[in-house]
This record gives structure tokens, C-alpha cells and sequence, in this order.
């Protein structure tokens, strides 16, 4: 089953186009009817669309659904896509696991994410109050970046996966492993350059760097021997780090986040330091 919405109204003929082209089977074979229809439709369809209106910001809802023997079957990415260009019209679908963050598919081919909320009103569905980047078809969106799909975007992390993967996450060594992990992600979402938007919020930032903190004391808690261990690959994440950012001192940090009440510049090396490009200026893509 797949689930999108579109911004502007959805032509019933394109839809039966796209997703004939889109699954591969004839076009006699969709069926593009409204939710509520049940006598004048195709029920020997092997492609199905039942499309729902709204007065809200997204016009319509589409639920597809293509029957087991139509193989092989298109991503929901890929018929967002085509659904978009075909449509003249940008499509949402779901994102991850929280629900008002969906995932949205430009006609041009542009990706970016929104905030979505449902409407109490009867019949007016959604309203996009925020996205990543301008939308011209929301205008009434706020242009920010989303730390929720900053965050939760996997990364790769090959040094803290290889730490310690048979501990209890509770033990001493398992909270290393944990903070290891921390410090690492933030290194290779440096190195991928901020996906998926290129943001990355300086309140974020500094979390990772407390994180940091918080390694550097956990340390102390574990044995000689797994201390050689976790030293060898923090040793190899503090260059990566320091590769990846300028020392200013701790001021750019510092005035972002208007903290009068902390002097970066005697903390730990790697308060001092910032990606030479600060991530949380945000930049239209």
C-alpha cells in the first residue's frame, strides 16, 4: 500500500497513466476511483487508487495499492517522483517513524521535508506548516531546518559498531560504545556534508560536544585493556575532527548560541573548534 498526498488537485486520468506505466500493466488494468465510490468501479484491477479531497494545503490524498502477482512493484520514492512530474504538483509521503514529518518529491525532481498537521475542520485535511526549503505551492510554510530528520537519518559509524557489540548497553563499557557512537556521527554527517538538507543546528552541535565531554570522563571507568581498545579509534575520531573543522577560538559557537555565560575559548580543544562552514546557516538547496 502506498500513501501520498499532493499539493494541487490530481487529475483521475494521469493517475491511471502514471500508474500503469509506473506497475508495468496495461491501462485497462487500474482502477482510479474516489474513496467513497463503490458501485462504478473496476474490480478486476490489479493496480488500485482510491483518491480522497481536501480544502487544506494538500488538495489530495491517494492510497494505492498493487495486487501480489504485479511484480516487480516501484518504490514509494520512485512513484512520488513520477507522480509529482506527471502531476505538475509536489507529493508527500511518510518519513521515518514520526508522523507529521513527510517527505516531499518537487515536479523538478527536488526532495525536501515538511511538517504536517491535521485539520479539525471536516473535509480540510492537512496544512504544511514548515519545510526545509521554500515551496512556492506553501506559501504560508516557515522555511527551518528540522532537527528530528537531521538526527534521525542513519550514519555510518564503522569504529563504535566495532567496539564492544556483544556488552550489556548498560555497562560501563556499553555506555562508551554508546558515546563513541555519538561522536562519530557527528564526524560523518560532517563528512557527508549535513544530509539530507546540509543544516545542522548549532544547539545540536553542542550537544555532541557535552557528548564528547561525557566520553572523555567516562573513561576513567573502564579497564586497561578496553581502554587500549577505545583509545585507538578516539584517537583516529579526534583527527578526523580536527581535519573537518577551524579553531576559532570557540567564538562562532559561542555567538550563535549567545551564551555570555560560557568562555569556549578555556574549554576542551574541541570546544574551540567548528566546521569551516557553520551547518547552522541555514541554506536553501
Amino acid at each position: 500500500m502506498y500513501g501520498l498526498l499532493t499539493a494541487g488537485q490530481a487529475d483521475p486520468e494521469v493517475i491511471a497513466r502514471v500508474l500503469a506505466e509506473a506497475f508495468g500493466v496495461p491501462l485497462a488494468s487500474v482502477d482510479v476511483s474516489p474513496a467513497s465510490e463503490m458501485e462504478n468501479r473496476n474490480w478486476d484491477a490489479t493496480v488500485t487508487c482510491e483518491y480522497e479531497v481536501f480544502s487544506g494545503d494538500l488538495a489530495c490524498q491517494l492510497s494505492v495499492y498493487g495486487a501480489e502477482e504485479v511484480a516487480p512493484q516501484p518504490s514509494e520514492d520512485d512513484l512520488a517522483a513520477v507522480l509529482a512530474r506527471e502531476l505538475g504538483t509536489p507529493v508527500l509521503i511518510s518519513w521515518g517513524t514520526l508522523p507529521w514529518i513527510r517527505k516531499v518529491v518537487t515536479p523538478q525532481g527536488g526532495v525536501t521535508f515538511a511538517r504536517v498537521e491535521d485539520l479539525e475542520d471536516e473535509g480540510a485535511g492537512c496544512r504544511v506548516y514548515a519545510t526545509e526549503v521554500p515551496v512556492v505551492e506553501f506559501p504560508g510554510a516557515r522555511v527551518e531546518g528540522f532537527p528530528e530528520v537531521a538526527r534521525d537519518l542513519p550514519v555510518a559509524t564503522p569504529l563504535a559498531d566495532g567496539l564492544f557489540p556483544d556488552v550489556d548497553p548498560h555497562s560501563a563499557a556499553g555506555k562508551i560504545r554508546t558515546l563513541v557512537w555519538g561522536w562519530e556521527a557527528l564526524i560523518s554527517r560532517m563528512v557527508a556534508s549535513w544530509p539530507p538538507s546540509r543544516w545542522y543546528g548549532a544547539e545540536m552541535y553542542r550537544e555532541d560536544l557535552e557528548n564528547r565531554d561525557r566520553l572523555g570522563a567516562a573513561l576513567t571507568e573502564l579497564a586497561a585493556d578496553e581502554l587500549a581498545f577505545v583509545d585507538t579509534a578516539l584517537i583516529e575520531l579526534d583527527a578526523r575532527f580536527r581535519d573537518l573543522t577551524v579553531d576559532d577560538d570557540g567564538e562562532g559557537l559561542a555567538e550563535v548560541l549567545r551564551s555570555d555565560a560560557q568562555d569556549f575559548s578555556s574549554s576542551p580543544w574541541y570546544w574551540r573548534r567548528r566546521p569551516a562552514t557553520p551547518p547552522w546557516v541555514h541554506r536553501a538547496q
